[in-house]
């Protein structure tokens, strides 16, 4: 089980880990980043390089808190390089204690057994290369990348799994051994067939003083107490590159010997021997960390600075380097090692081209080699393609190519005029369909101050409303044009832009149709009228009329009554 994880929710698609892998063993999927647990050999480099700390260890902090729950005797393992993270080694002592440990001894014991194994494969392997197995990470190097190189590797336990198997034959099995130290990879070795149940948790001294923060422990307020098991020696030496040399009495013997700190550096040792050419009959040192274990990936908050680390390392070692003792504890230190190279299909390069003509890149003028994707080359991508660690379109260059050229499509094929001025009102950009409008050049425009050209009354009000949108109709008069325009302000980038739609032959279209409409109720109203005039014309005949007609029959009929009455 990895000891390193990710959070989905905070990675944020950078591929910086995947350009700092040394061994590429993190996938990209569904635009996360995953560890391929069978390639990684536990370096910590992601844990360093993240700027989203999309990554993280596995802590073990709940596991040793249920052991001492449980009333279990638990022993700290202190790793030798705890004296650079205190200036108090007895308090910083006397504190882990307080957390509820039962004792604390120093791992540097079961290196100083590892180193007395190192020399007797060395005296029994004259003229042949050995190198050290007490960096895990260095081991699952060799074994994953490097086999050729297995036979090299010194079959012995590391200090830590040493110094477990120490504290289990003294006081049982069923003591709880937790190493405390800078190294992730310890967490991934306690696990290992052949190393597990030596020790029973790991924690890096970042956990420990999460842990201290948890309990509100306050270092400087502990009381002092001793180490639990006699001085090592000079195997204090071993944080510090050539430390192993040193305990072993070897790191005068300059002809015979080599400490290489660094990854990268091990690299490229490991190509060198691997292609069967170069030194014969050393003993080699290798440290992933470059400055040797002080510079573990599991203590990143508490780096004091290389230099001062080691100062600090080699007066605590010095003062008990008389006292090493060759004493050796019936201890079975064997561990073989065997090569398990990952099983990675190779494309053909057919296959490989066809990867790289779907990113835009046809012939070898196109791989540009960036390594914005992580990788190295192009070629090395794709594979990682077809392997399925990389997905395709992690190329930037294309990605951006791609972007580009859609937008480029887009804003020289609408039919809407896109105008972009800056806040000097210079105007930077201009597309066809504003050419065709206007009259004018874009190649002549850029660059211009567009008042001087257009009437930029929108644009200030604008930038100095404050606000982001304005929508209207805007009339463009000394060139005859009206528009509906949406004017956007762009802070990140300082500009404005205006995009507008040519309404002119709508705007003359509705004129046209208001006059008509106009006319017609015009033409309405004179036939309402001359109809009314007519109306009153014939009410006033027809008054006249009925008026006459009502008098001469009323005269008839007082003649007729006078006639009757007679």
């Amino acid at each position: 089980m990895n000891a390193i994880k990710l959070s989905k929710t905070d990675c944020k698609n950078c591929y910086k880990c995947v350009r700092h892998c040394p061994v590429k063993a993190i996938r990209i999927k569904d635009q996360q980043a995953q560890i391929i647990e069978d390639m990684c050999i536990v370096c910590g480099t992601c844990l360093k390089i993240c700027p989203q700390n999309a990554k993280y260890i596995r802590s073990d902090i709940g596991k040793v808190k249920e052991f001492i729950s449980q009333g279990f005797t638990v022993i700290a393992s202190l790793a030798p390089s705890f004296i650079s993270l205190t200036d108090s080694p007895e308090r910083l002592i006397g504190a882990i204690k307080k957390l509820g440990f039962s004792a604390v001894e120093e791992t540097a014991a079961g290196a100083r057994l590892v180193s007395q194994k190192y020399k007797e494969i060395v005296e029994a392997k004259p003229g042949e290369n050995v190198i050290s197995t007490a960096c895990p990470t260095i081991n699952y190097l060799i074994q994953t990348y490097y086999p050729h190189v297995v036979g090299n590797m010194a079959e012995v336990v590391s200090p830590m799994i040493a110094h477990g198997k120490m504290i289990k034959k003294r006081m049982g099995m069923d003591a709880k051994v937790i190493f405390i130290g800078p190294c992730v990879a310890k967490k991934h070795e306690s696990e290992e067939p052949q190393c597990e149940g030596f020790v029973d948790a790991v924690l890096t001294y970042d956990e420990l003083y999460q842990w201290f923060e948890e309990e509100n422990i306050d270092i400087s307020q502990c009381r002092e107490a001793e180490l639990d098991n006699e001085e090592p020696g000079s195997s204090r030496f071993y944080p510090m590159p050539g430390g192993v040399l040193m305990s072993m009495g070897l790191d005068r013997e300059i002809q015979k010997t080599m400490s290489i700190d660094g990854i990268d550096e091990c690299m490229d040792i490991l190509e060198y021997l691997s292609s069967g050419k170069g030194i014969k009959g050393a003993f080699l040192e290798m440290n992933a960390c470059r400055g040797g274990c002080l510079n573990g990936s599991g203590c990143n908050k508490l780096k004091k600075g290389i230099l001062e680390e080691r100062r600090k390392l080699i007066e605590f070692a010095v003062k008990s380097r008389a006292a090493n003792k060759n004493k050796g504890d019936k201890i079975k230190l064997d561990k073989v090692f065997s090569g398990k190279s990952p099983d990675a299909k190779m494309p053909t390069e057919d296959e490989i081209r066809g990867i790289l003509k779907k990113i835009g890149k046809p012939g070898k003028e196109k791989e540009f080699n960036c390594g914005a994707c992580g990788y190295n080359s192009c070629r090395e991508k794709a594979i990682a393609v077809y392997q399925g660690k990389a997905e395709l379109y992690m190329c930037l260059p294309y990605m951006k190519e791609r972007a580009e050229s859609i937008s480029n499509i887009i804003i020289s094929n609408t039919p809407n005029v896109i105008m972009a001025i800056n806040e000097d009102f210079e105007i930077q950009e201009f597309n066809k369909s504003a050419e065709k409008m206007f009259g004018l050049s874009r190649a002549d425009i850029i660059g211009k101050k567009a008042y001087d050209y257009f009437d930029v009354y929108e644009f200030i009000c604008l930038m100095e409303s404050g606000e982001s949108l304005i929508t209207k109709k805007i009339s463009f008069d000394n060139y005859g044009i009206r528009t509906q325009a949406t004017i956007v302000r762009l802070n990140e980038h300082g500009l404005i832009l205006g995009i507008f739609k040519d309404i002119t032959e709508e705007e003359k279209q509705k004129e046209k149709d208001f006059k008509v409409k106009n006319e017609s109720i015009k033409l309405a109203q004179d036939v309402i009228d001359k109809q009314m005039y007519v109306a009153q014309q014939i009410a006033s005949l027809l008054g006249e009329t009925t008026a006459e007609t009502k008098v001469s029959l009323s005269k008839l009929k007082d003649i007729m009554l006078k006639s009757e009455e007679s």
